[in-house]
């Protein structure tokens, strides 16, 4: 227990504290127990019946379920939190069975077989700072979030008090508050309310709503398994009675802002299947791993940035261990080629993240196995084994080559494996020009002697009367004109009109050009070869422009180690593009503006 209970008296008993100790390993089982069989004696002898039914329930049969306590039919704790998260407070309003105040607080009966009144209120007071404790609340940054009891509402006692084995019939209400700084973009919740000695756990039945949206989350807690909400506060969840296309079109946003990961206590797996490997990224939160791996930290709330070169050993050592993957029929070990550790700011886990200390009850961990393969793969098997209670479901997104698919591996299947096959055995990607189309220059065959000799007679009339004379210049003229006539067809040259030019293109056909020049620059990076990167870059791109777009790239995709490369790209000479790609879209199209010019080249 986090604070001592305060010693009570009563009219019937010392001034001593007669609750008691509420963590052993079989003190509620016993009194539950007592409680269950001395009703069943009483029913059994009404139905003249004693003797048998207090045998059976002595002998009894196994419960239901391991762990639970025989009569008993919901966890050892069931409380319903309704929470109402406005920009700068957060209200909690609680409401559990008064029996929590046997079963956590010690609270026993008299002699006389009924509760002692003024002990139940005062032990009231206790389970709402009880409470207050063991439900935490944190912010983005795994800060704790402090709860303050604002309100308990006292529990109602007939005069003739309550018997024992009725406070179950009776509950109890508690409000609490805490207040922040900013409106949230995500709160984090956990319960820790446990009974030693109780194997069924507790239960925190959470109905949340955000100011300004009728729509709740609804969430079933168990102990230990922190569970994140995520608020927008531009635009908060419609109202119930929104249309179905309102309802798509903020669920496509939310899916978007979030790179499709909807909770932050899910397991998930994207793998790619390229030409050259087959990789697997994984993002599990941190609190999951902890089940499972022994993460030693000086502060058991976070997991510093000292402590966290020893846990990426831990964790790279535990998933070499168990995901190894078939290709081709071989089993192949993975290598690990990164476990970084996120926040929940986190936007595309394929990109480095800077380090820092992370919270174990909102941080995330990401870790990258690929695994090599020495010709393209035409079959893949992938097994997932890590299956416990805060791991039960894990949802996958599968990348092979071009093509996306979904699986999900489910500790509820018979089957965890994922097998994809090719027909054909894949080749690395062709890799072809663009090719541009032109409206054709418009040009004329222009006649050389016949302009010459038409220039001459002109000047012949103008100039040579004062010279030749009229009679001489006339003739002159005339059998200029002559020639200019006969030589029409002789000596004609081209002369451009109008210049080549390219048409005027629809969105559509500019948005392909565009995606044959991206998908072009990105297969390049497919080759291993220094050179065919080279040459095959040089399909989409020549002049100055080449060469630093191959070492920007090349540059960026050494620095990420085949994840999350951003790539930008400035002008040079005509030629003109920037923009930011992204080489992980994790189930989503990219969506960013683009302004993009093309010059077409002659090849050859």
């Amino acid at each position: 227990m986090p604070f001592s209970l305060q010693s009570r008296s009563s009219k019937l008993a010392p001034p001593v504290s007669r609750r008691r100790p509420c963590h052993g390993p079989f003190q509620p089982f016993r009194r539950e127990l007592d409680s269950i069989l001395s009703r069943f004696a009483a029913a059994a002898l009404s139905a003249r019946l004693g003797m048998v039914l207090v045998f059976a329930g002595l002998l009894g049969t196994p419960p239901s379920s391991a762990g639970e306590i025989p009569g008993r039919k919901h966890p050892v704790s069931v409380i319903e939190a309704d929470i109402f998260v406005q920009r700068f407070k957060a209200t909690l309003r609680l409401k559990c069975f008064a029996d929590d105040l046997e079963l956590l607080q010690g609270v026993e009966p008299l002699e006389n077989g009924t509760y002692d009144s003024e002990e139940l209120l005062a032990a009231q007071q206790d389970h709402a700072r009880f409470l207050a404790e063991k439900i935490q609340l944190f912010d983005a940054n795994g800060n704790r979030l402090p709860l303050k009891v604002t309100e308990v509402v006292p529990l109602e006692i007939p005069a003739e008090g309550i018997r024992a084995g009725e406070l179950m019939n009776y509950t109890l209400g508690f409000h609490l508050e805490t207040t922040y700084e900013q409106p949230p973009e995500f709160i984090t919740i956990k319960q820790m309310i446990v009974a030693e000695g109780i194997l069924l756990p507790s239960e925190l039945k959470v109905l949340l709503k955000q100011e300004g949206s009728e729509t709740p989350f609804l969430h079933m807690m168990k102990p230990d398994a922190p569970e994140t909400f995520s608020f927008d506060w531009s635009k908060p969840p419609l109202a119930a009675d929104a249309s179905e296309a309102e309802w798509g079109k903020w669920f496509e946003e939310q899916r978007e802002k979030t790179l499709g990961i909807t909770s932050y206590s899910s397991v998930y797996n994207f793998i790619y299947i390229t030409p050259r490997e087959v990789r697997q990224e994984i993002l599990v939160p941190i609190a999951s791993l902890a089940t499972v791996l022994q993460l030693p930290r000086a502060d058991l709330s976070y997991l510093d940035i000292s402590e966290q070169d020893a846990a990426a050993e831990e964790i790279g050592r535990f998933f070499t261990k168990e995901n190894s993957i078939r290709i081709d029929g071989i089993e192949v070990q993975p290598r690990i080629d990164r476990i970084d550790f996120y926040g929940l700011d986190l936007r595309d886990f394929a990109v480095q993240a800077e380090r820092k200390k992370i919270s174990m009850a909102n941080g995330r961990v990401g870790i990258i196995l690929a695994y090599s393969a020495k010709t393209p793969p035409s079959g893949v098997e992938v097994n997932w084994r890590l299956f416990n209670d805060a791991i039960k479901t894990v949802d996958a997104i599968v990348f092979p080559y071009d093509q996306v698919e979904q699986t999900q591996f489910s500790v509820f299947l018979a089957d965890n494996t994922y097998r994809w096959s090719s027909p054909t055995q894949r080749s690395l990607p062709a890799i072809s020009e663009v090719l541009a189309q032109f409206e054709p220059a418009q040009t004329l065959q222009w006649p050389l002697v016949t302009t010459a000799a038409g220039v001459l007679a002109g000047l012949a009339l103008l100039a040579g009367r004062k010279l030749l004379g009229n009679k001489v210049a006339t003739g002159l003229a005339l059998l200029l004109l002559l020639v200019a006539g006969l030589s029409w067809n002789v000596a004609r040259v081209p002369v451009t009109v109008r210049a080549a030019r390219l048409p005027e293109l629809s969105a559509e056909t500019s948005g392909e050009i565009f995606r044959q020049l991206h998908a072009n620059i990105f297969r390049a990076f497919d080759y291993h070869q220094e050179e065919e990167i080279y040459d095959a870059l040089a399909r989409s791109v020549d002049g100055p422009l080449l060469a630093e777009l191959y070492t920007q790239l090349r540059k960026s995709l050494e620095v990420q180690q085949q994840g999350g490369a951003v790539s930008r790209i400035d002008a040079c000479g005509q030629c003109r593009k920037r923009a930011t790609l992204r080489s992980h879209q994790h189930g989503r199209p990219p969506r960013f503006p683009v302004s993009l010019q093309v010059e077409p080249r002659r090849l050859g």
